[in-house]
């Protein structure tokens, strides 16, 4: 499951991404995060046989978490598939089909933002 995790300034000194993965048998990747003193948000992708009791753990320290099954949103009526967002990819989670369509993968994605402000027209967007 791939989530954002949204922390208050209250929180963000407390050890609670360290906490989750000592008390919890969940496998736990760091894909995006923008974390300061003033709070932050990461997006993480986790799973394992204890993963909804380490959410529910993360739920109770007071970080806001919101599942994501789309990471970037594509408007089509906008994109005119002209690619400039493909090779600024990290992880080639944007491709251009047989047909010459611009096709985004979530699954690979991982929230950086590149393809956003690259995009001339602005058609693709980060999920909220």
């Amino acid at each position: 499951m791939k989530a954002w995790l949204n922390f208050s300034p209250e929180i963000v000194n407390k050890a609670v991404i360290s906490n989750l993965m000592k008390n919890f048998d969940v496998s736990f990747n760091i894909m995006n995060a923008n974390i300061t003193p003033k709070g932050g948000k990461m997006l993480i992708e986790i799973s394992g046989e204890e993963a909804q009791e380490g959410i529910n753990y993360l739920e109770n320290q007071g970080v806001h978490l919101t599942p994501v099954k789309r990471v970037v949103k594509k408007d089509n009526d906008k994109c005119v598939d002209c690619g400039a967002c493909l090779s600024l990819c990290p992880v080639e989670a944007i491709t251009i089909d047989e047909e010459w369509k611009v096709e985004l993968d979530d699954q690979k994605c991982i929230g950086c933002g590149f393809c956003t402000s690259s995009c001339p027209t602005k058609a693709i967007k980060l999920a909220d």
